[in-house]
């Protein structure tokens, strides 16, 4: 036979454990944290043709996108701004030989929080770790993934015991050394040209 303390409250059966609340009460912080996904932004055939042809060489001038795609320097000019202030452009940068640079060893780490953390602390603390290159929340048995870049195995020591490991509220953490990137060439080109085709007919 069970009993129940006369006050205590009626359990509702709908309600997720007390465990469960917590965790989720603890991710919740990343809602604000998360950078949101724009909408789908209509583009036309020379929209396209320019991110090609601007993802090939972002050093290209107006003038000579203009001669490429057969229109006048204002116009091309219109239309990267227009790209610009959608969100579609979101910069224009360089592409960087780590390894050349000093930092060759590529790390990734998967990070649970602690039911009950304090989220924003922690994104804090690993934002603020200079070797930190990326951060993104995931699903699945992790909460967060970091990519680092470093030097060698002592610079990685370094950088988990006195900068990773001491964050308080990170739970689980795993350590996977990459051992090369292998790089698709032609990616964006493929998507574009994807986004040309009408949809499937139901």
């Amino acid at each position: 036979m069970s009993t129940r303390r006369p006050d205590s409250e009626p359990a509702d059966a709908d309600a997720p454990p007390p465990r469960a609340r917590t965790a989720r009460g603890s991710m919740a912080g990343l809602a604000g944290a998360i950078e949101r996904q724009r909408p789908a932004v209509p583009l036309d055939a020379i929209d396209r043709d320019l991110i090609r042809r601007m993802a090939k060489d972002p050093r290209s001038s107006q003038r000579q996108l203009a001669r490429e795609v057969n229109m006048s320097g204002p116009a091309v000019g219109e239309r990267i701004a227009r790209l610009e202030r959608l969100g579609v452009i979101r910069g224009y940068t360089v592409s960087i030989d780590w390894a050349a640079l000093g930092y060759p060893v590529l790390v990734y780490i998967p990070m649970s929080i602690a039911p009950g953390a304090d989220l924003s602390q922690i994104l804090e603390e690993l934002k603020a770790i200079e070797e930190l290159e990326e951060l993104v929340a995931v699903t699945g048995t992790y909460d967060l993934l970091g990519r680092l870049r470093l030097r060698d195995h002592a610079h990685l020591q370094m950088v988990l015991l006195e900068k990773v490991w001491p964050i308080y509220g990170l739970q689980r953490i795993e350590t996977f050394l990459s051992l090369g990137e292998v790089s698709r060439p032609g990616v964006l080109d493929d998507l574009l040209t994807a986004g040309e085709r009408p949809p499937p007919s139901a």
